[in-house]
Formats: C-alpha cells, structure tokens, sequence
C-alpha cells in the first residue's frame, strides 16, 4: 500500500474517531492504516539489512517471502491452540453451552485450515489449494475485522472513561444464580454503577434486567437489592424490569427517563467485553452516551469477545452480507465450474 493511501486511512480514521468513537469504521481503518505501516517497516528493515548485508537479490526475496509466510503461518498455529485450551477452560468452569465453546470451536477452525493447507501442499492437490486461495479473501474479512475491533474496543475504554458528567448510570443486567442472588459477573457491573454514581451526585441509578425463563425474579430486583447493600442510596435508584437484550436495556430505560423528564448524556455499565457493542447500540438508537465495562475473569473473556464480535456482525448484517457474498463469489464460481465440468 502507497504511503499516501496509508496517511489518508489514518487521518480519516481518526477523524472519524474524534467526530463518534462509538463505531468500528475508525478501528478498521486504523488497522489497515497500521499493518500497512508495519509492512512498510518491514520491508525498510530488509533494505537496510541488505546494504549492510549485501545479498544476491533471489536470496533476499526469499527472505523476504518467508518472513510473509512464516509469520503468519506460526501466529496461527499460536492462536488455535490457545483458543483451544482456552475452550477447554470454558467448558470445564462454565458448562458446555455453545456460547462457551465458542474459542474452541474458533480454535479448531484456525488449526483445521491449517492442516487442510498442509494436505493441500503434500499432496499437490490443486483444486484444494485453489479453494483456500480463494477462501483468503473471507477469512482476511473476518479476522482483520476481529483484530480491529479488539484494538478498537480497547481504545474505546479509555476513550469513555472519559466522558463527561451524566444524567444516568445504567446498569446492565445478565443472568442471575438459581436462587436468585447477584453472581460475580454482574456484581462486578452494579459495583462498578455505584462507584460511578458516586462519582457524579446529580445523576441516578438505573438498574435495567427484566426476568429470563429460568430466573426466579428480574435481574434488575435482584441489582436494586445488591446496589443498596454496598450503599446506593435508594432515592437515587431506578428499576426497569421488563428488558430481555441490550437494545430493549437502552430502549426501556429511555423511555423510564424521559418519562420522569431526566434528560441529558447517558453512561451505560456493563461488563469490559461487552461494553463496545453497548456503546454501538446507544449511537444506533440515537442515544447520545457512552459504555464503559467492569473487569471479567481473564479465562472468560476469549469466548466473550467472539461473541460480542458475531453479535456485532449480526446488528450490521446486511452490510456484512454483501462484503461476504462478494469475497466469496469467486470460490462460489469455481465450485460450479467444476460440476459444469463433470
């Protein structure tokens, strides 16, 4: 990529950033702003080598070449076996629901091409190497945009921290102990609440959960309970029960506010992995805010960031769609050229 292409993606992106951080766009543009920039520092480091190392010019192509290859080849193989282990982790500690198999389903795909590519080579199998070609294009489309948004998101957290002063805290709900108590996860968000409300004494408390099929109560009754045992104060607390996703969270609560004439900027508390998708969400309802997020376990967070990435995926499907049909109609026209064929 040209060094003014590359200029041009990062001061759009930070243009952009600085107009709304609340979306990926900036993030995928910084990202491909900052690989090409380290493909660039790359290549300058194998010129400078060069010089000082003088090389016939097949032997430094070469160089070159591995570097492209091996790199990738090596993070690869780093990445599916820690995804692996990390889904084993998951299962073991958390149950064996899709949702915590998610890095370890990721993990086997990534080995898994893998090995269909090293099958592809030791076997000269070329229709098979040509399917993987083409198969580049969608799986770059995922994981670059996967890359993005975990760089992305955590630069958004330090952006929201950042935020000025609210007229809400709001609290999201999740899943409740079959007793109906607070588990860690959402006790970490209420915390993290009520230290924020603490922070800004003209603002109030919402707790936002409504009462899933296998919750003896709703999670918000269950989160006003908590927030006041570690000392929020109950006039400064509001309940919206009725919610059973994020969207409905946001929506509900701003018809509460608007309602009780609250108006003003918004700061939604959840936990870290899910708090870039919550600020997405507030930019798409039209909610002027921010999200920030509690600390999560470090084992948790792998399957927790796929999910939100496939859940982000999911609120610009139509987008997403398009690009994906477009990077694989050429695979798509391969496969029925061979059946025209036979």
């Amino acid at each position: 990529m040209s060094t003014f292409l590359t200029v041009v993606l990062a001061v759009t992106g930070i243009v952009l950033a600085t107009r709304d951080p609340r979306r990926l766009l900036p993030g995928v543009l910084l990202t491909i702003a900052s690989t090409s920039l380290l493909l660039s520092i790359v290549d300058l480091l194998v010129g400078t080598g060069a010089v000082l190392i003088p090389l016939p010019d097949q032997i430094r192509d070469i160089t070159w070449a591995l570097l492209l290859l091996l790199v990738p080849v090596l993070a690869s193989i780093g990445l599916g076996c820690t995804l692996v282990a990390n889904g084993i982790v998951m299962m073991r500690r958390e149950g064996g629901s899709l949702a915590n198999r998610l890095s370890l389903l990721a993990g086997v795909g990534v080995l898994g091409l893998l090995a269909v590519g090293v099958i592809a080579v030791r076997t000269d199998w070329v229709e098979l190497a040509v399917g993987l070609v083409f198969l580049i294009g969608p799986v770059g489309y995922i994981g670059m945009g996967f890359v993005a948004y975990l760089c992305w998101s955590a630069v958004y957290s330090r952006l929201a921290r950042r935020a000025p002063a609210p007229s809400a805290v709001i609290a999201l709900g999740s899943g409740l102990r079959s007793d109906g108590s607070v588990p860690p996860l959402l006790a970490q968000r209420v915390r993290l609440g009520v230290t924020t409300l603490q922070r800004f004494p003209d603002a109030v408390l919402v707790l936002s959960g409504g009462q899933g099929d296998d919750e003896p109560r709703s999670e918000a009754a269950a989160m006003r309970e908590f927030a006041a045992s570690i000392g929020a104060p109950p006039e400064r607390m509001l309940v919206e029960s009725a919610s059973r996703t994020t969207e409905q969270n946001l929506t509900l609560t701003r018809e509460l506010l608007a309602d009780r004439g609250i108006t003003g900027p918004v700061l939604a508390v959840t936990s870290d992995y899910h708090a870039f998708r919550a600020a997405t969400l507030l930019r798409t309802l039209g909610i002027t805010g921010h999200a920030i997020g509690a600390r999560t376990a470090r084992y948790y967070l792998p399957s927790a960031l796929l999910r939100e990435y496939l859940a982000l995926l999911r609120d610009h499907r139509l987008l997403n769609t398009i690009a994906l049909a477009t990077l694989m109609a050429p695979l798509l026209a391969a496969i029925l050229l061979s059946f025209v064929r036979f």
